[in-house]
């Protein structure tokens, strides 16, 4: 009895951890804005503004550099796009390159905004 009620116990343990974890790579859905902003990263830019995961339709926008663009995507300001996007980590990354590779895998959406 004690042993059944120790591998639900780990069960629940690995569910809720699990849970809390951040996707590390995989396909991902990705909402990108109609017009970039200037930002800093590694020096002065431009910046998309996209939305991922519990962000995706709020009014909460993130900024992704144009340097770790997605590969396959033409960006043409004026339109809100919903792409389908494959996301891979990349190990041993140069020092001031990103950790993680963007694919388009499909364009979902594109919305004119006027």
């Amino acid at each position: 009895m004690a042993g059944r009620k120790n591998r639900i116990t780990l069960i629940i343990l690995l569910l809720v951890t699990c849970f809390g974890c951040k996707k590390e790579a995989g396909e991902i859905i990705m909402r990108v804005n109609y017009h970039t902003v200037t930002c800093t990263g590694v020096g002065p830019g431009t910046c998309l503004l996209v939305q991922t995961g519990e962000k995706l339709n709020s009014d909460q926008w993130e900024y992704f550099y144009f340097d770790n663009s997605i590969q396959g995507f033409d960006y043409e300001p004026g339109y809100i796009y919903t792409l389908s996007v494959d996301m891979e980590k990349i190990t041993n990354p140069p020092a001031d390159a990103s950790d993680t590779k963007y694919t388009l895998i499909k364009i979902l959406a594109k919305e004119k905004v006027n």
